[in-house]
């Protein structure tokens, strides 16, 4: 009965409910389904592991009276192939560790296949001319920059994981008080598990000053107080965005800097090209000889396990169908490299075709040498 329901799940609502989010306007569903096949090599090619990923998003909105919202959005997911028969403990590896409450349910789970849901928003919202409250899971984006966000304190997401556009999430409770037109006061706090020193909780002003975007941060990061910048603006023709996050480790001399820095240009022929950089106080800055930078578990306090780390990409809209892309990040001391080319092809209206690489690359003791290689061809169909 759960695999039915699960099967369900992924396939049966969406025509149904579409239907429903047109004739009733209070109610609204939107959402997608995707079908991406992996492809991860070893250094050299000699080696090939696949995988296949059906996945299908489901947005529910309720408002049934004007300043009221209620939401639930889900995940369902279907896995199978040689990747899960080759991770260990597959579906614990589908968790985030931002989420406090379990609202996940494994349909069906086998030695080479897992049926996977996950609600990964569902919240109540008040909003007024002045005040906005949210409770529930939530998604709580503090951050500005585009690759990595030391601000964001409370759901820190991978730049390498590209199938999740909509980023984690937390279960807070959190609430705005607009002080103007251009400004505005957030207070959010968060449980991440059942000890209180999961509990983040932070303050945030945010403000315009002379065309620049400007937040300020102070609160409590797990055991840890932290202070906060981050701001958005332009150097001429140019954007400029950064963002600074230090966290103070009391009774020690082990206190946390973070600072992420990015430019970015339009050209008037379509060209988009951006560069950036981040500073982890703590990260690694000689080579070592271990990597497993597919699965990077990024946080606040690690938003890269290397110390200094450069960043560049470009895009170009080939076609009014076809958008090439390409990014790469490099941490100099330590010598690793990660190499992102894209592609995406609109086929139809609301279908979508992207194939993307990805190539990590580091310093060992033999010398400089691939680590691994991975290719993903995903359809996507929006309703």
């Amino acid at each position: 009965m759960k695999t039915l329901v699960g099967i369900a799940l992924c396939c049966f609502p969406l025509h149904l409910l579409a239907q429903d989010s047109v004739a009733v306007k209070p109610f609204q569903v939107t959402g997608y389904v995707k079908d991406m096949q992996s492809l991860t090599f070893n250094n050299d090619f000699s080696e090939l592991i696949t995988g296949n990923l059906i996945h299908n998003r489901l947005n529910f909105r309720f408002k049934p009276v004007k300043g009221f919202t209620a939401a639930m959005e889900m995940r369902n997911r279907f896995f199978w192939g040689e990747e899960v028969k080759l991770t260990p403990d597959f579906p614990a590896g589908l968790k985030y560790s931002s989420e406090w409450a379990d609202l996940s349910v494994a349909w069906v789970e086998t030695e080479s296949m897992v049926l996977y849901t996950n609600i990964d928003r569902l919240w109540m919202e008040y909003a007024s001319d002045v005040w906005n409250v949210r409770i529930g899971r939530q998604r709580i984006n503090w951050g500005i920059t585009t690759t990595w966000n030391p601000n964001d304190l409370f759901n820190t997401y991978n730049f390498l994981d590209f199938d999740y556009e909509e980023r984690p999430s937390a279960d807070a409770i959190k609430g705005q008080y607009m002080l103007g037109s251009m400004s505005h006061l957030e207070l959010a706090v968060s449980r991440s598990g059942s000890p209180i020193d999961k509990t983040i909780a932070a303050v945030r002003y945010f403000t315009n000053y002379r065309n620049y975007d400007l937040q300020f941060l102070a609160g409590w990061y797990l055991d840890q107080p932290t202070v906060g910048l981050g701001w958005s603006g332009s150097l001429g023709n140019t954007g400029f965005k950064g963002e600074g996050q230090y966290f103070i480790q009391q009774g020690t001399f082990q206190s946390q800097f973070n600072l992420a820095l990015e430019a970015d240009y339009i050209f008037s022929n379509g060209w988009y090209i951006s560069g950036g950089g981040l500073f982890n106080s703590r990260g690694l800055d000689e080579p070592v000889d271990t990597w497993d930078v597919t699965s990077l578990q990024l946080s606040p306090l690690n938003p890269m396990p290397t110390k200094w780390n450069l960043t560049g990409a470009f895009s170009k809209a080939a076609t009014p169908l076809l958008t090439l892309s390409a990014g790469a990040v490099y941490a100099p001391r330590t010598n690793l490299l990660i190499v992102l080319p894209s592609v995406r092809y609109n086929l139809a209206t609301n279908l979508d075709i992207d194939l993307v690489w990805q190539s990590f690359f580091a310093e060992k003791n033999s010398g400089f040498d691939a680590l691994s290689h991975r290719a993903f061809v995903r359809f996507k169909w929006s309703f």
